[in-house]
C-alpha cells in the first residue's frame, strides 16, 4: 500500500509519492484529525490502494488462435500464437498428455510435440499464467503428411503442389479477395476427395467454397456448404492429368461486402486425398454398453467395408485419411435392415437408416394410452445432408405431432408427446425438400420420455479478483415437466475461497438461470480445475454443469485462477 503523510493543518488529504509500496497505511501520530476528515482520508486511501492493485496485477493471456491449427501425430510442429501472451510465464494445458506445447522466449510462437499414440481429431488447449487463463482453443491432430500453403498461389500458374495420395494443407485466406490454389496429379479412374475444416470446429468466420478446375481453369466440380459452412468436394478423373484445387470464402455472417472475404482469422485445414475417407457408418451410433461394435463403412475409396470398433476407440482411423468419430448413445443401436418385415420398433431403440427415395420412411410402434414418448432424428449433426421432418400418426393416419427444425442453427428434428390411446402408431421421416440419396442418412432415437434437467455454463475459465466475487451464470434447462428445485455446489475450491448460489426454484426468475458467486482470498495462489455440479432437491439426481465445445464434447471442469 501507499504510505500516506499528513501536514500540520489538514482540510483534506495530500498524497506524496512513497519510495516503496508497503502493506502499512501510516499517519503521523502528532496530527489531530477529525472523524469526518479521517473517513475521507481512509476512503481516498482505499481508492488509491484499489487502483494500485489493478496497476500491479499482471495481464492474463489472450491467445486467440494457433497457426497452423493442427499437425500430424508423431511430429513436432512450429506454430504462431496469435493474440497477447500476457505477463510472466506462459504455460499450456492440453486435454492429452501426448501433446506438449513449448512457447518460445517471446511467447509469440511455440513448438508442439505430438506423440505417435495421440488420438487423431480435435484436441483442446488452454493458455495460462498466474493472472488468468484463456478459453479452450482447438488443435487438430491428423494422420497424414501436412504442408503449409505459401503465397502467391491465387493463379493456376502459381499453385502450390500437393503430392498425393494424401496431404493436409494448413492455410489462411489472409486478406479480402484472397484465393488459394493447389495442384494435384491424378490417374484415370482415381477419385479425389477434398475436405476443408474451418468454421465448424476452428471457429474461422468464413463460409468457404471448394472448386476443382482443369488446366484451362474450367470448374469441373464445386461445393459450398457440406458440413455446415465447411465444404467437401469429390471428383473422379476421366483421364490422367494435372488438376487444381481452389478455395476462397465469403464471410460466415453475411454483410454488404461484394467479393471474396479474408482476414488473419480465416484459418483452415484442407485435406486432399485419393485414399479412404469415411462419410458415415451403419449403425451411425454405438450403444454405450457394447464392448465392441461392428460397423459397415461408407464413403470414398473404401477398401474394407466392415470394421470393428472397440469400446476404448473414439474414432475410426487408419487406413483412412481423416479420423471419423462414432458417437455413443444410451439406448440399443440397430440398422434399419435388421428390422423384421413389419418394421415394428421396440422401445428404447436407435435406428440408423437412409432416405434413398422421395417416398416417406415409415416405422410402426405400439404404445399405451397416456404413455409419454420422446422421438428425435439426428442427421445434420452427424454429417448427413438430410433436412429431416419427423411425424407421428395414429393408426387412422391422423397426425399426432410433427416437427421440423429444433432451432435456426439446428435443422434436425425432435418431438415429445403423450399417446392419446392404446394401439399401433406410425413414425414417418422425410426430407423437408424431398431430397434423397446415400448421403441422406439418419439416426431415429425412440424412448419413453425421461423427466430430467441439465445445467450449463457459457465459459470455462474465470479469475477471482481481490475486490469483487467471480460471478458465473448457470443456465438450467428443465426437460419434460421437471419441476423440482435445483441446488448448485462447487468442489475443489482452495482454502479461504467459498461459493454461494441461490436455489433454482421450479418457478420464477431463478427457474431458468442462477448466478454462482465465488469469493474470498486463498491462502496461496491457486490455478486449476474445479467441478460445478447441480442436484435436484427432491430426487437427489446429480448432474455436472457442463460446457459444450464446437465438436459437441461436454466439458465438466471449470478453470479457476486465484492470484495471490
Amino acid at each position: 500500500m501507499l504510505r500516506l503523510k499528513t501536514e500540520t493543518e489538514i482540510s483534506g488529504a495530500r498524497f506524496h509519492r512513497a519510495e516503496h509500496v508497503e502493506n502499512v497505511l501510516h499517519v503521523r501520530k502528532t496530527t489531530v484529525i477529525s472523524a469526518p476528515v479521517l473517513r475521507r482520508v481512509c476512503k481516498c486511501g482505499i481508492i488509491v490502494i484499489a487502483f494500485l492493485n489493478r496497476c500491479l496485477a499482471g495481464e492474463p493471456p489472450a491467445i486467440e488462435r494457433l497457426i497452423p491449427a493442427g499437425g500430424q501425430r508423431g511430429t513436432t510442429v512450429d506454430v504462431k500464437l496469435v493474440g497477447k501472451p500476457g505477463d510472466g510465464n506462459l504455460r499450456v494445458v492440453s486435454d492429452s498428455d501426448s501433446i506438449v506445447l513449448t512457447p518460445n522466449e517471446k511467447k509469440d510462437a511455440a513448438s508442439v510435440a505430438i506423440g505417435e499414440t495421440t488420438q487423431p481429431g480435435v484436441h483442446w488447449l488452454r493458455f495460462c499464467n498466474s493472472d488468468g487463463a484463456t478459453e479452450l482453443k482447438p488443435f487438430m491432430v491428423g494422420m497424414i503428411q501436412e504442408m503449409t500453403e505459401s503465397e502467391p498461389n491465387a493463379k493456376i500458374a502459381e499453385a502450390n503442389v500437393a503430392e498425393l495420395p494424401s496431404k493436409t494443407i494448413n492455410g489462411v485466406l489472409e486478406k479480402s479477395g484472397d484465393v488459394d490454389t493447389f495442384a494435384v496429379t491424378l490417374s484415370k479412374g482415381q477419385t479425389l476427395v477434398c475436405a476443408l475444416q474451418a468454421n465448424s470446429v476452428l471457429g474461422s468466420p468464413m463460409d468457404a467454397v471448394l472448386q476443382i478446375v482443369d488446366a484451362r481453369g474450367t470448374v469441373i466440380a464445386q461445393n459450398d456448404d457440406d458440413l455446415s459452412f465447411d465444404p467437401r468436394v469429390t471428383y473422379t478423373a476421366p483421364e490422367d492429368g494435372k488438376f487444381f484445387v481452389r478455395t476462397f470464402a465469403f464471410p460466415a455472417a453475411p454483410n454488404s461486402t461484394i467479393g471474396f472475404a479474408g482476414g488473419a482469422d480465416f484459418v483452415y485445414r484442407l485435406t486432399v486425398t485419393t485414399a479412404a475417407v469415411v462419410e458415415h457408418t451403419e449403425p451411425a451410433m454405438r450403444f454405450d454398453q457394447d464392448n465392441e461394435t461392428s460397423l459397415a463403412v461408407f464413403g470414398w475409396n473404401i477398401g474394407t467395408p466392415t470394421v470393428t470398433l472397440n469400446r476404448d476407440q473414439q474414432a475410426l482411423t487408419g487406413p483412412n485419411s481423416l479420423p471419423y468419430p462414432v458417437p455413443r448413445c444410451d439406448v440399443p443401436s440397430i440398422v434399419e435392415s435388421q428390422l423384421t418385415a413389419d418394421r415394428v420398433l421396440t422401445f428404447p431403440v436407435a435406428v440408423t437408416g437412409r432416405v434413398t427415395s422421395t417416398e416417406d420412411v415409415v416405422f410402426l410402434f405400439n404404445a399405451s394410452k397416456s404413455q409419454q414418448l420422446s422421438l428425435s432424428v439426428h442427421a445434420q449433426r452427424i454429417g448427413s445432408l438430410l433436412d429431416p421432418v419427423l411425424i407421428v400418426q395414429d393408426s387412422q393416419g391422423k397426425v399426432l405431432r410433427e416437427h421440423d427444425d429444433i432451432s435456426g442453427e439446428n435443422h434436425d428434428a425432435e418431438l415429445h408427446l403423450t399417446m392419446p390411446a392404446d394401439g399401433q402408431s406410425r413414425v414417418i421421416i422425410r426430407d423437408r425438400f424431398r431430397n434423397s440419396g446415400d448421403r441422406c442418412f439418419y439416426v431415429l432415437r425412440c424412448a419413453e420420455t425421461r423427466v430430467t434437467f441439465a445445467a450449463a455454463v457459457a465459459a470455462t475459465a474465470g479469475t477471482l479478483k481481490p475486490d469483487k466475487p467471480l460471478e458465473i451464470p448457470i443456465a438450467i434447462e428443465r426437460k419434460h415437466g421437471f419441476a423440482e428445485p435445483v441446488d448448485v455446489r462447487v468442489a475443489g475450491l482452495p482454502d479461504g475461497v467459498a461459493f454461494e448460489c441461490p436455489r433454482s426454484e421450479k418457478d420464477g426468475e431463478t427457474a431458468k438461470s442462477v448466478i454462482l458467486k465465488i469469493s474470498g482470498s486463498a491462502t496461496e495462489a491457486f490455478q486449476g480445475p474445479i467441478r460445478i455440479v447441480a442436484e435436484s432437491a427432491e430426487t437427489k439426481h446429480v448432474q455436472p454443469v457442463t460446457f459444450t465445445t464446437a465438436d459437441n464434447a461436454q466439458v465438466a471442469e471449470y478453470w479457476l485462477t486465484v492470484p495471490k
